[in-house]
C-alpha cells in the first residue's frame, strides 16, 4: 500500500492544516496510509521510507534522506520553500489553485482606489454627506489593465476582468504576440512594454521572484506609465523596489499602489509605505481564503492518481 505523509504545519492559521481537512482524501483514497506528522523531526525521519509527501518546506538535501520518493506535493504556488530535485528524480507538484483567490482580491484593490474608497473614508470621519465627490470616477469597464508576467494566474485575472468589461494586455517574454484565445487579452512583448504601460490605467505585477524580476518595475519603468494610473503587486515584492514605487507616488505618475507583496517582509515598522495616503497594504494575504485548505486537498487528490 503506498503511503502519503503530510507534513503541513505553519504558523499563520489559514496555512496550518489540520487532519481533519483531509477527511475527502482518506475517503475517496482507502488503498492508500496517510500519515501526519506535528514536527519537522518526525517528517525527517520518516523519509527514507515515504513514496509521496506534501509539505510547505522540503530542502534539497532531503532529497538524499528520501530513497524512495517519488513526488513532493505542495500547496505553494512559488518555489520559495520547496526545492526541486536536482536530479530529476522526483517530481515536485506545486499548487495551482490560487489564481481565483489572487483575483478576487486584485478586484478588491482595484475597486478601492477606482471608486476613490480613501477620499470617501475621509468624508465619512468627517460627518461630511457630499454625493458628489466620485463624479470624475469611471466604470472599470470603459478602462484598460495591463498585467506584467502574463502565466496561469495571470490568465485568472484577464478572465475575471474581460468579464468586468475591461480592456486586458498580458506581458509575457515567451510568447511572440497575438491574443490570449482563452481570455482575450493581449499578448504584448519586450518592445511593446513601454507603450502598453503608457496606455494601462492599471499594472498588475505577477512576477515571481529571483536574479532575473529583481527591481523589474524600476524606475525607467514606472515613470513610462499612465499619469493617474494605478499599480498592483501580487507577485513577489523584490520585483517592485520600495524605493521606486515611492517615487512614483511622490514624484511620477502613480495615483496609487495596492501591494500585497514588499521588498522586506514582514514590512519593516518605520517603512513610509504604511502611512502613505497613496498607498493599499495588505500582508501578503492575497490567499487568505477559509477555502484554501479545501481547494489544496481537491487538487492533492486529483494529482495523486499520476503516481498511484
Amino acid at each position: 500500500m503506498t503511503t502519503l505523509h503530510i507534513f503541513l504545519k505553519n504558523p499563520n492559521p489559514a496555512f496550518d492544516f489540520a487532519v481533519g481537512d483531509f477527511a475527502p482524501l482518506t475517503r475517496m483514497r482507502s488503498d492508500m496510509d496517510i500519515v501526519f506528522h506535528e514536527t519537522q523531526d518526525a517528517f525527517l525521519t520518516a523519509l527514507p521510507d515515504a513514496e509521496l509527501v506534501t509539505c510547505w518546506q522540503f530542502k534539497q538535501t532531503w532529497f538524499d534522506r528520501a530513497p524512495n520518493l517519488k513526488a513532493v506535493f505542495t500547496p505553494a504556488a512559488g518555489k520559495d520553500w520547496v526545492a526541486e530535485d536536482p536530479t530529476g528524480r522526483v517530481q515536485t507538484v506545486f499548487g495551482t489553485f490560487h489564481g481565483p483567490m489572487i483575483a478576487e482580491s486584485l478586484l478588491g484593490m482595484m475597486l478601492y482606489f477606482n471608486r476613490m474608497m480613501p477620499m470617501m473614508l475621509d468624508r465619512q470621519r468627517q460627518h461630511a454627506w457630499q454625493s458628489g465627490m466620485q463624479a470624475e470616477g469611471r466604470m472599470l469597464a470603459n478602462q484598460r489593465a495591463l498585467i506584467v508576467g502574463y502565466g496561469s494566474i495571470g490568465k485568472v485575472c484577464a478572465a475575471l476582468l474581460s468579464r468586468v468589461g475591461m480592456d486586458v494586455a498580458g506581458y509575457q517574454r515567451t510568447i511572440a504576440g497575438g491574443t490570449d484565445p482563452e481570455t482575450g487579452a493581449a499578448y504584448v512583448v519586450d518592445d511593446g512594454l513601454p507603450v502598453a504601460l503608457a496606455a494601462a490605467d492599471h499594472v498588475i505585477v505577477l512576477l515571481p521572484g529571483g536574479e532575473a524580476t529583481h527591481g523589474f518595475m524600476d524606475r525607467s519603468k514606472l515613470a513610462a506609465m499612465k499619469p493617474g494610473s494605478i499599480l498592483y503587486n501580487f507577485g513577489r515584492g523584490t520585483t517592485t523596489l520600495t524605493e521606486d514605487v515611492l517615487w512614483a507616488l511622490d514624484h511620477g505618475p502613480l495615483a496609487g499602489a495596492g501591494l500585497d507583496v514588499t521588498e522586506v517582509e514582514p514590512l519593516p515598522a518605520d517603512s513610509p509605505l504604511w502611512d502613505h495616503p497613496k498607498v493599499l497594504l495588505t500582508p501578503h494575504s492575497s490567499c487568505v481564503y477559509q477555502e484554501y485548505g479545501a481547494l489544496h486537498v481537491a487538487e492533492l487528490i486529483e494529482k495523486l492518481g499520476e503516481f498511484l
